[in-house]
């Protein structure tokens, strides 16, 4: 009886699902269709789309809770619930945040020696989509009040509204600077850190 479960991959295949386990392993998500099929040069996302299919199918990845996951990333491996505390405007700013009383499950390698000591916001906007952060993902943060220039954080501004933006320091001053261009980096006078991004959870 042929075991479905591991047929063998075409060279395609074993390109795409490299690119899929790469793009995994640095971001700690799965790539877009659209975003995959730039990686790999191939103009078409909906001959990417039939070759994650038939991947999936030979048993190389799989779909849990509506995500892409490598197959060999079982369901059972360690996890650890993270409290999501509330919206973050990836956008214009906003006062608070959104009060939640919820929790998410994430895999305890993502965390490291950080556990404990990690939270997640579910985002609201379009300011951080060259950064891959894009409305509707869960960001996990770092608890924080430091910050080295060109990390991404969850920062109060001077008015006291709440964003999430990538830091940038030149020269003494502190810019919050979107990873959009229809956006408009923000300048203030005082940084006021929350947390720093260590990760991003996206469901498809």
């Amino acid at each position: 009886m042929v075991n479905r479960q591991r047929l063998e991959l075409t060279e395609r295949q074993k390109k795409v699902l490299q690119a899929v386990e790469d793009f995994i392993r640095k971001h700690g998500y799965a790539p877009t269709i659209r975003r995959l099929a730039g990686i790999l040069g191939i103009q078409s996302p909906s001959a990417v789309f039939k070759h994650i299919s038939s991947i999936e199918k030979k048993g190389y990845l799989r779909k849990e809770r509506g995500e892409l996951k490598l197959a060999g990333a079982s369901s059972s491996e360690p996890r650890v619930q993270v409290p999501l505390v509330g919206l973050v405007p990836a956008g214009d700013p906003r006062e608070v945040f959104d009060s939640r009383e919820e929790a998410v499950d994430v895999p305890e390698w993502m965390l490291g020696r950080k556990k404990g000591n990690v939270f997640c916001v579910l985002v609201e906007g379009k300011s951080m989509v060259d950064a891959y952060i894009d409305d509707g993902d869960r960001v996990l943060l770092e608890r924080t009040h430091t910050a080295h220039s060109g990390e991404m954080v969850v920062a109060f501004l001077d008015d006291g509204s709440i964003t999430l933006k990538r830091l940038k320091i030149d020269n003494g001053n502190i810019f919050l600077v979107p990873e959009n261009p229809e956006f408009k980096p923000i300048q203030v006078s005082e940084l006021k850190i929350i947390g720093r991004v260590i990760g991003v959870l996206r469901k498809y």
